[in-house]
C-alpha cells in the first residue's frame, strides 16, 4: 500500500550541493559518485562527486543528498535510462 508521501514526488536542487527530493522508497545503493534509489516515479540515479546522503527516511519517503551534484534522471520500467533528457546537468567545465 503507498502512503500519501510515496505518491508525492518532488526534487529541490540548491546550488548544484544540495538535494532535497520526497517519494523516495528505498535506497538501493550509494558511492560518493552516484545514488541509486527506487521512487514513486520509478528508479532514480543522481550523480556527482563527493555525494553523501545527508539523510533518508522510509517513513516519510525524504532524501536529501549533498556533495557536487552532475544530474539526476529516471530509469524506464525496463531498467533502460529513458530516451530524454536529464532533468538537471551540470556545464562541462573547460
Amino acid at each position: 500500500m503507498n502512503t500519501e508521501s510515496e505518491k508525492d514526488h518532488r526534487a529541490t536542487l540548491i546550488s548544484r550541493e544540495y538535494l532535497d527530493i520526497t517519494g523516495v522508497v528505498q535506497v538501493e545503493s550509494y558511492t560518493d559518485t552516484s545514488v541509486v534509489a527506487a521512487s514513486s516515479l520509478g528508479t532514480l540515479s543522481i550523480e556527482g562527486e563527493d555525494i553523501r546522503i545527508d539523510s533518508f527516511s522510509s517513513e516519510t519517503g525524504r532524501l536529501v543528498v549533498r556533495g557536487k551534484i552532475d544530474g539526476f534522471f529516471y530509469y524506464g520500467d525496463g531498467g533502460e535510462k529513458k530516451k530524454r533528457p536529464r532533468l538537471f546537468r551540470g556545464r562541462a567545465e573547460n
